[in-house]
């Protein structure tokens, strides 16, 4: 077994504990696959394959090998040249892309100034982005010369290059739009890959784009996703040579060692939360979200569902990440019953709250829902659990608002201000109710504007603070994930955002 990799945080992100599954056999794989195929299994299928459209951030796994981004992501989340090579702050209102010359979308189209400009003004306008609110700052896209583009602020935003690291960043053949192609059915981008396939819910095959870039990122010849929600399932794909590599839960840990395969950990960002909606059910009271703070017994989950591999706080990032207040402590989840039915008593709902939770379906977050649904009951708190398709899952909480909560986990951003804006701002893609506070907005506004590493950190922590008191969401566990794959496997490197990036991966 390799050793567990934290990249200078904590564990990754899991999905719950896995109930009931049989012992596997401990033999190695059964099979292996075809000479230069890299086959992943992963636990989504996108939401949809429009990248500007794309409601989740992992996504982005899916979308990725087919959409390169104006600037790319470090394992570490450090922004990186994409198509950009380089990017530099004019003035606070004025960042100028310096772009790469030579580069072809899938169809022919060259890559330039002015496909930024339209991508960027695509991103903005289309009905139902769910990156709009990132792009906010941006009111317009000069072209200053084919490989120029400079993007006029109304307001500084020192997370844009990060931001432009992320779908916000994906650039989309201009003929594809212009055409009307769609979007949701066919991928036309300028990635190391070309989607030839997508099956929903099954595949999504992809074959090398031979006038790359960088032809060292395509080093597989194929790439295979294969979208698998059931973690044993994943597992035993991998076991079988079904598939290269996945990811599975801490309650797979003993299993995943009898494969006989590569097992490792490593952290990132990602975490499992409950998303409420304050504009509905009793939410919008303080002392409600107190109270189902302090009803949850955090450490019993990170032990019953986890097997101890997760780590709790109250905040939304983790000790050792920049944005992280470790003079804050975790005493707004301490568990407290007690407390928390004072709380609801004083709310008015004392004699009983209910309220909805949408969940992935399959057998990933079913037990943690029901450990945390055990733990409301005894304070008197009914929490019912409706499962949904996990593609689904953010078209219903935050499109369609059609429950009052969500527990999911949370995709991570390569700028904590990205998250503070998706989640916690009036008009975050990710705050269903819109709900916020002036003192959160005046702080988001202050870390975009801030550019000295120091004085950001500073706001950054205030504005934690804020989001910890305030409760704008309930943080419940940073789990991590076991990592499987067969030897065969090169280049699989973990990444602090969560997301599997298969830039240089390849099988033997």
């Amino acid at each position: 077994m390799r050793r567990r990799t934290f990249l200078g945080l904590v564990p990754v992100a899991g999905l719950a504990a896995v109930a009931g599954c049989a012992p596997l056999p401990s033999s190695g794989p059964a099979s292996q696959g075809p000479p230069g195929v890299f086959r992943y299994a992963y636990e989504l299928t996108p939401s949809r394959l429009d990248p500007h459209r794309a409601s989740i951030s992992q996504d982005g796994v899916t979308l990725f090998p087919a959409y390169d981004r104006l600037v790319h992501q470090s394992p570490v989340g450090e922004p990186e040249p994409g198509l950009a090579r380089a990017w530099t702050w004019e003035d606070p209102l004025a960042l100028r892309l310096d772009l790469r010359p030579g580069v072809t979308f899938h169809d022919g189209t060259p890559f330039d100034a002015a496909a930024v400009r339209t991508n960027i003004e695509r991103a903005k306008t289309v009905q139902g982005s769910a990156v709009r609110t990132e792009l906010d700052p941006i009111t317009s896209v000069e072209v200053r010369d084919p490989l120029t583009a400079v993007l006029r602020l109304s307001y500084p935003s020192a997370s844009l290059p990060a931001v432009l690291s992320d779908r916000a960043g994906v650039m989309v053949s201009p003929k594809a739009l212009a055409d009307g192609l769609d979007l949701d059915a066919v991928a036309v981008g300028a990635g190391m890959y070309r989607m030839v396939e997508h099956r929903r819910g099954q595949i999504t095959r992809f074959e090398r784009h031979p006038g790359y870039w960088d032809p060292a990122a395509a080093a597989a010849e194929k790439v295979e996703i294969h979208h698998i929600a059931d973690a044993a399932t994943r597992l035993n794909a991998v076991r079988t040579g079904v598939v290269d590599a996945c990811r599975v839960p801490p309650a797979l840990l003993d299993q995943a060692k009898q494969t006989g395969l590569e097992v490792s950990t490593a952290g990132s960002l990602n975490f499992n939360y409950f998303v409420l909606n304050r504009a509905r059910s009793a939410f919008g009271d303080l002392r409600v979200r107190r109270a189902l703070n302090h009803a949850l017994d955090r450490e019993a989950i990170r032990q019953g569902v986890y097997r101890g591999l997760a780590t709790v706080s109250a905040q939304p990032f983790v000790p050792g990440y920049w944005a992280y207040d470790p003079d804050l402590g975790d005493e707004a989840i301490r568990f407290d019953p007690d407390l928390a039915r004072r709380l609801l008593a004083e709310a008015g709902v004392g004699g009983g709250l209910r309220f909805s939770t949408v969940i992935p379906t399959g057998s990933d977050y079913q037990p943690l829902a029901e450990a945390i649904q055990a733990q409301l009951a005894a304070v008197g708190v009914t929490m019912e659990i409706s499962p949904a398709a996990p593609d689904t899952m953010g078209d219903l909480m935050f499109v369609q608002e059609r429950y009052d909560a969500m527990l999911a986990s949370w995709g991570p951003r390569a700028d904590p201000s990205m998250t503070v804006a998706t989640r916690y701002t009036a008009n975050g893609f990710g705050n269903p109710g819109g709900q916020t506070t002036p003192r959160l907005e005046e702080l988001h506004k202050q870390a975009l504007a801030t550019t000295d590493p120091g004085a950001r950190t500073a706001v950054m922590h205030d504005l934690v603070d804020e989001v910890v008191d305030q409760v704008l969401e309930i943080p419940v566990v940073f789990p991590e994930d076991v990592v499987v794959q067969s030897p065969r496997v090169v280049g699989l490197v973990p990444r602090l955002m969560h997301r599997p990036e298969f830039r240089g991966v390849t099988v033997r």
